[in-house]
């Protein structure tokens, strides 16, 4: 990446923590050894599926809502068309142009968040949605059913493709911040989608949005949702939504992806990769990035399959992996938060001095343009304990997931060999995880 990211995804090491990489790392993973058995000892009976449905929130009135959601619709299209156009039409400078802060800081860092926060509203502001409406009046009086829906597009798999591309431009590809590139490619993106829709239907294009598919994930983890056949809202304890349903094998392997290019993000800012990469720049520098980056995504993706082999083994089934993939979206809420705090707060202040000239060509539409970035307002040290505390507590949450499910699956001592891979695994994540983060 170039120009943008100033600080890159975090700042802040082991000089900013009163314990060393390895302390914090290890000191993480007897945490959730003792966190399993304390599980293992106090928790005996399943609770989380029972309580996610939450409570309906009757006195909640429907009409400021559609309202509040049409007002929010509407903005976020028309904040969507000036973005890729910017990208598209607008100076082609990292420093001027307003789509890479929007792109990598407002929309993948800050929409995951918000989403975590409000509950599972994206699908319904989503500037895509509002496209997939317009070609639900499009293909009014043809038949839904002319196309059959090839299985990869109908079992989600397509979804995946989306949000790896965009961590290879994200992490990998030399030129991944330039406008011109971020313009095409959701210009090229949201022709895809349409390109779907028209063919298989809207419901084939949702499944197949990528980023709609990880936000909706993620907003299981809420507590607030939505209440079966209603959709009105209902409030619930944080992360037992995550316990209502199981994931598909597209929804986990997609959250794989998703962790594997934040370890890859850990490792390229190591020396050990600075020595790999060195003297490679432009192409060669993608390329070898390229290889990391499937590297990484690979080597977790292995620790969950041979975790969940494992497991089906030990329990005498199948299904391991779907039936404890929904224990993966703490994990990933937790290294989102780790990586992308500091971006957040500090380059985040950039979206608002870049709305009043989007296009970069000398505007000041809200009088921002002229305001500077406070690079203080967020103290490394604080960014090293929330980075610690974010990936503590996502594995903490991961492992209460999982042992809830465990429990509500197999009777007790099936339950308790069962999680013994998991348990594994999430302690490597842990470990790695946090000397990549904090070393």
């Amino acid at each position: 990446m170039t120009g943008l990211f100033t600080l890159a995804h975090g700042v802040g090491g082991r000089t900013d923590l009163p314990l060393s990489a390895w302390q914090a790392g290890w000191s993480a993973a007897v945490a959730l050894v003792l966190s399993f058995a304390a599980l293992g000892l106090a928790w005996h009976q399943p609770r989380l599926r029972r309580v996610a449905p939450g409570r309906p929130l009757g006195w909640w009135p429907t009409f400021p809502v559609s309202l509040v959601g049409s007002v929010a619709r509407w903005a976020l299209l028309v904040g969507a068309v000036v973005v890729v156009t910017a990208g598209l039409v607008g100076v082609d400078d990292v420093a001027a142009n307003v789509a890479p802060v929007a792109v990598y800081v407002v929309f993948w860092v800050g929409v995951p968040l918000l989403v975590v926060l409000t509950g599972p509203w994206w699908s319904t502001v989503s500037p895509w949605g509002a496209l997939f409406r317009l070609v639900d009046r499009v293909r009014t009086g043809r038949s839904a059913g002319s196309w059959a829906v090839p299985a990869p597009v109908g079992d989600g798999w397509l979804a995946v493709v989306p949000v790896a591309a965009f961590l290879w431009l994200e992490l990998v590809y030399h030129d991944g911040a330039r406008p011109r590139v971020l313009g095409w490619a959701a210009f090229g993106y949201t022709l895809m989608l349409l390109g779907v829709a028209l063919r298989w239907g809207t419901g084939a294009a949702r499944c197949s949005e990528g980023f709609g598919v990880l936000f909706g994930l993620l907003a299981r983890l809420s507590p607030i949702g939505r209440a079966p056949g209603t959709g009105r809202p209902v409030l619930r304890l944080p992360l037992v939504g995550a316990s209502a349903d199981d994931l598909r094998p597209s929804e986990v392997t997609l959250l794989l992806v998703v962790l594997g290019g934040t370890a890859f993000d850990g490792v390229s800012r190591t020396r050990f990769w600075a020595d790999v990469s060195a003297g490679y720049v432009g192409w060669g520098g993608t390329g070898v990035g390229t290889l990391g980056l499937v590297w990484l995504v690979a080597v977790v993706g292995v620790a969950w399959h041979l975790a969940s082999r494992l497991g089906d083994r030990l329990t005498g089934g199948t299904g391991f992996s779907a039936r404890f993939g929904h224990s993966l979206l703490p994990i990933v809420l937790g290294y989102h938060v780790a990586h992308y705090f500091s971006l957040l707060v500090l380059e985040g202040q950039l979206f608002g001095i870049r709305a009043s000239d989007p296009y970069g060509r000398g505007w000041d539409l809200f009088g921002t343009a002229g305001d500077s970035v406070d690079w203080t307002r967020v103290s490394p040290g604080t960014v090293g304990w929330v980075q610690l505390g974010a990936i503590v507590v996502g594995h903490l949450g991961g492992v209460l997931l999982a042992h809830d499910r465990s429990i509500e699956s197999w009777r007790p001592s099936v339950a308790l060999r069962s999680q013994y891979p998991l348990l594994v695994v999430m302690v490597a994540y842990t470990v790695a995880g946090l000397v990549l983060m904090t070393g």
